[in-house]
């Protein structure tokens, strides 16, 4: 496949999200190890000339800072091939939230639309946000595929055993109090039909209207990527919930959900959204639910209802998590639609 670092990456940007990990670490790293590629990471203030002089390809991930964009010409003007890494919409972002603001600031709104429009090549992992861009902002090339799940991480690792007959509904993420209306009053119904044979276990974000149920246990979000997938595969959820609020920004995300879940074989309840809407086939790949509560309270009850329904879906999932969130398959994307020389 090519000598060892026979193409120099250069990534400028923060090592410290997990997005970065799942989208470019774990792939780029594959292919460090078969001799593609060598690559190292740089914040905007430990950049120089000589280093942007060294580089094939120069990546710019997440950044909206004019200092950046500034070494984005100074590649071009060396003949470096440049890209744009982003896995969220900035500019849809509420402007009355903290980091809304942060990303509607003049300066830094103008310089992620440079970013977007001068960048060679600009990459996304959802395909409503490639086709969003296009329309609205003509980038050079936009390139779409999804991150990565690192499957080495549970290899072997087997579920935690539970109560029998007990079914176990999670949810694993950050605040969603929109997304989650719905879904609060579909799992209060669900409480009071299925009583202590249900379970439900939230890892980050917790609902106040929940959080003191006696079926309902909490407890933090694992920043660490390795020992948060651990814990979602021995989690033996039965069920896992993926709502979404339905807005521009929202409509933008990666399957994030999707990926997890079908990797560690919980069928997942997705809201009908482009998030999710090319990867999971209702019944198949999971249940889609609408934003009503009589919606979500019937997709939960036909997953309990059906062990049957919930086996079929944990294995057709983690079959295509394999086939399109594997390392291999991601780096494989990497290799042909962003490193090859002829791009």
């Amino acid at each position: 496949m090519g000598r060892k670092g026979d193409i120099n990456v250069l990534i400028i940007g923060s090592n410290k999200i997990a997005s970065y990990k799942i989208g470019i670490e774990q792939p780029l790293r594959y292919l460090e190890q078969k001799g593609v590629c060598s690559f190292d990471v740089r914040s905007d203030d430990e950049l120089n000339k000589s280093r942007i002089g060294e580089a094939d390809i120069v990546i710019f991930f997440r950044t909206v800072q004019h200092e950046a964009y500034k070494y984005l010409e100074m590649a071009h003007e060396m003949g470096k091939k440049t890209v744009y890494v982003i896995d969220d919409h900035f500019l849809a972002m509420s402007p009355d939230s903290d980091i809304g603001r942060y990303y509607h600031e003049s300066s830094r709104r103008k310089t992620y639309v440079k970013f977007l429009k001068n960048a060679q090549i600009v990459k996304v992992a959802s395909s409503f946000f490639a086709r969003h861009l296009e329309t609205h902002f003509q980038p050079n090339k936009i390139v779409y595929f999804p991150g990565s799940v690192d499957f080495s991480i549970i290899s072997g690792l087997k579920k935690k055993k539970k109560t029998e007959n007990q079914i176990i509904i999670g949810y694993e993420g950050g605040r969603k109090p929109v997304a989650f209306a719905p879904v609060i009053k579909a799992l209060d119904e669900i409480l009071r039909k299925y009583g202590d044979k249900i379970r439900i276990e939230f890892c980050g974000y917790a609902p106040d209207e929940l959080v003191n149920k006696s079926q309902v246990h909490t407890e933090p979000y694992d920043e660490n990527y390795k020992k948060f997938l651990k814990r979602l595969y021995r989690s033996s959820w039965d069920i896992g919930l993926a709502p979404l609020e339905r807005t521009l920004l929202h409509d933008c995300k990666s399957n994030n959900k999707f990926r997890e879940y079908s990797a560690c074989r919980i069928p997942g309840i997705y809201t009908s959204s482009p998030a999710y809407e090319e990867w999971v086939q209702n019944k198949e790949s999971g249940l889609v639910a609408s934003e009503t509560s009589e919606d979500w309270y019937e997709a939960i009850v036909e997953l309990i209802e059906q062990p049957e329904l919930r086996q079929n879906i944990a294995e057709h999932a983690e079959k295509i998590a394999w086939e399109n969130f594997s390392i291999e398959a991601c780096a494989e994307c990497w290799r042909s639609q962003i490193l090859m020389r002829s791009n």
